[in-house]
């Protein structure tokens, strides 16, 4: 489904990110994996023609610089992000603003830094597809998420934006929005910081259970290939129907 496709993943290092490494590369693409945790490199070791770079993308220019290293890009999955606080619930009165902003600085800033680079790149190769990992609390809220909450609505502005600018261009731009999923910011932080929401979590969703990273991986892989080629602009939720309560 994405054979010959270069493909840069951000967050690559755990959970949804790793997940993707593992199936797009299934799929056929040749991967640049990006994350902050130089565990990353041992993640592109074990996949066939997989490169790796530990960097940042809060630094404006860094992606720039793995993209350089593309000779030329035809996708990118922005899934990088970080709940902040530790994963604890805490109401807005109370939620440090240190915090707020480490949120703000990965989830947006680092989405915008992505896309200045990632456009031009795609643009230059012909077209291609971006899919931006938000969340169904990029459509809803939630008490104690306020500041995940509103950077993720803004993954879904930046996303809407971005398609409309690219469309006239063959880019093609997309989100995904899952709901909780088993990976080391749910699992190892949220649940550990808040007993009672490890509880309710599965039964929140309809569905009765909580996604696994790879279910997730598999939308954005349909929405980067040609298989959704007249998808542009919109937001997938694969959150076993909690948005639809």
């Amino acid at each position: 489904m994405l054979e010959g496709r270069n493909i840069i993943v951000t967050g690559a290092a755990s959970g949804i990110g790793l997940a993707a490494a593992r199936i797009f590369a299934g799929y056929g693409a040749t991967l640049m994996l990006v994350d902050r945790d130089e565990a990353v490199r041992a993640v592109a070791d074990g996949l066939p023609g997989a490169h790796s770079c530990a960097c940042d993308i809060t630094d404006p220019g860094a992606l720039a610089e793995v993209i350089a290293r593309f000779p030329a890009l035809d996708g990118a999955f922005n899934n990088a992000g970080i709940e902040g606080a530790g994963g604890a619930l805490l109401p807005v009165t109370d939620y440090p603003d240190e915090e707020f902003d480490k949120v703000v600085a990965v989830n947006v800033r680092g989405l915008w830094n992505c896309l200045k680079a990632e456009l031009p790149a795609l643009q230059a190769n012909g077209g291609g597809a971006i899919v931006n990992t938000s969340s169904v609390m990029g459509w809803l809220g939630a008490a104690g998420m306020a500041a995940y909450s509103a950077s993720k609505h803004a993954v879904v502005g930046l996303t809407r934006s971005a398609a409309l600018e690219g469309a006239m261009l063959a880019i093609r731009v997309n989100a995904v929005l899952p709901g909780a999923v088993a990976t080391p910011m749910l699992t190892e932080r949220g649940f550990v910081a808040n007993p009672d929401f490890a509880a309710a979590a599965a039964s929140a969703h309809p569905m009765g259970r909580i996604a696994r990273p790879e279910e997730i991986a598999e939308a954005a892989a349909w929405l980067l290939s040609d298989k959704a080629s007249f998808v542009t602009g919109h937001t997938l939720a694969v959150d076993g129907g909690l948005s639809a309560r």
